[in-house]
C-alpha cells in the first residue's frame, strides 16, 4: 500500500485499524491477515489506512512477536504502530489506541476473529451515507461447522439486530468517544449505552459487513462468557449512576421477530440460552451485592478454534 497522508484521500476519510490484543492471544496473525485484505479494499475505495495494535499483558509474549512480525513484513515502514501496556485490560488498550489515533475514523477489531475482506468497505459506505450515525457495527457470523448444542445456543442471539455495538468489529467517528473507563468487563456494552443514548440512528447495524467468530463450545465456557456479560451490565449501570447519567436498556430485544424466527426445532436451544443467561445474571447480582468483582478469564475454545474459511 502506498504511503498516503493520513488526512483525506480522494474525499474519503482516513481510517485507523485498531486491534486490542491480549498477550496470550495465540492467533492474532490470522486476524491481522484478514484485516490486511480489508485494508486493501478500503484503499481502493480511496481511504488512507493505518494499522495500530496494542498488546496488553506481559511483555515478550508470542502475541507481541506475531504483531511485530506483521509490522515488519506486511505493513511496510511506518504503516503499523505497535503499542504495549502491561495491564491486561481491554479498555486500557482501547484508550491507548484511541489516544494514538490521528484519523477521522477508527475501526476496532478483536484479535481472535476473522473479518470478511469487504466488511470494512460496507461499514465505511454505511457510515458515510448516514451522517447521524456515530458507529457502524458488523454482523457476527458464527462458525458452526461440527458445533454442538451449546455453541448453537450461544450463537442464537447473533441472528438478530439488538441495536448494540458488536465488539468484534465496528467503525466509528474517532471524535465521538475520547476515553472509556478502564477495568470494564463489557467494553462494547459501555459503548452501546454511551453512543446509543445520543439519539436514533447513532448505532448503525450493517448486516452486509460480516466478521466470523467461534462461539463457546462447552457449558462451562458459555456460562463464564455470560457471567462476564451480566457482571459487565451491572458495572455499566453503576458507572453511569456515578456520572449522573440516566440508565436505560443497553440492547433492544425484538421479541416478536425472535419468536417468529425461532422454530420448534430450536426451542431447546432458546431454552438453554435463556437458562444460562438467567443463572449468570443471578450469580452476577449476588456477587455485586456481596461487593465482589466478578473475574473474567479467557474462553479458550474461542481462542483455539479457527473461524470458517480457514
Amino acid at each position: 500500500m502506498s504511503a498516503t497522508p493520513l488526512v483525506e484521500a480522494a474525499g474519503r476519510s482516513a481510517v485507523t485499524l485498531a486491534v486490542p490484543c491480549k498477550s496470550d492471544e495465540p492467533s492474532v496473525a490470522r486476524t491481522l491477515e484478514a484485516l490486511w485484505m480489508c485494508a486493501r479494499l478500503l484503499e481502493k475505495r480511496g481511504h488512507a489506512v493505518r494499522f495500530s495494535v496494542c498488546v496488553n499483558g506481559m511483555r515478550g509474549s508470542a502475541a507481541l512477536e506475531q504483531v511485530e512480525r506483521f509490522a515488519r513484513t506486511a505493513s511496510g515502514a511506518g504503516r503499523t504502530d505497535v503499542l504495549v501496556t502491561e495491564r491486561a485490560d481491554k479498555a486500557t488498550a482501547w484508550n491507548r489506541l484511541r489516544a494514538a489515533c490521528d484519523t477521522p475514523w477508527i475501526a476496532f477489531c478483536d484479535a481472535d476473529v476473522e473479518p470478511a475482506p469487504e466488511a470494512l468497505v460496507h461499514l465505511a459506505e454505511a457510515l458515510e451515507s448516514r451522517p447521524e450515525a456515530i458507529v457502524a457495527t458488523a454482523r457476527l457470523e458464527p462458525d458452526l461447522a461440527g458445533a454442538g448444542w451449546v455453541a448453537r445456543a450461544a450463537a442464537l442471539p447473533h441472528r438478530f439486530d439488538l441495536g448494540v455495538v458488536r465488539g468484534p468489529l465496528y467503525l466509528m467517528r474517532s471524535s465521538a468517544v475520547l476515553r472509556m473507563p478502564e477495568g470494564l468487563l463489557l467494553e462494547d456494552g459501555w459503548l452501546s449505552a454511551e453512543i446509543g443514548s445520543r439519539g436514533p440512528g447513532a448505532v448503525l447495524s450493517v448486516w452486509s459487513a460480516v466478521v466470523r467468530y467461534r462461539p463457546a463450545a462447552t457449558l462451562a465456557d458459555y456460562f463464564r462468557e455470560r457471567l462476564r456479560t451480566e457482571a459487565g451490565k451491572i458495572q455499566i449501570r453503576a458507572e453511569r449512576r456515578r456520572r449522573g447519567v440516566p440508565n436505560g436498556p443497553i440492547a433492544r430485544y425484538p421479541w416478536e421477530w425472535m419468536l417468529r424466527s425461532v422454530g420448534p426445532r430450536e426451542w431447546p436451544l432458546a431454552a438453554l440460552n435463556l437458562g444460562v443467561r438467567g443463572v449468570a445474571r443471578v450469580a452476577a447480582e449476588i456477587a455485586a451485592w456481596r461487593g465482589r468483582e466478578v473475574a473474567w478469564s479467557t474462553v479458550q475454545t474461542s481462542k483455539s478454534s479457527a473461524p470458517s474459511g480457514k
